[in-house]
């Protein structure tokens, strides 16, 4: 699943890849100018 969020005047979008050595692992790239463009992207 993937989670998209406002971080000041830009879009994020982040998932779980799974987990490493018990740790979860995250994958977040922002820059996003809509909301649309961040969830393609992801």
């Amino acid at each position: 699943m993937i989670n998209i969020r406002k971080r000041g005047n830009v879009y994020q979008y982040g998932f779980e890849v799974g987990k490493v050595n018990g740790k979860r692992k995250q994958i977040t790239k922002s820059g996003f100018r809509t909301k649309n463009e961040a969830f393609a992207a992801g």
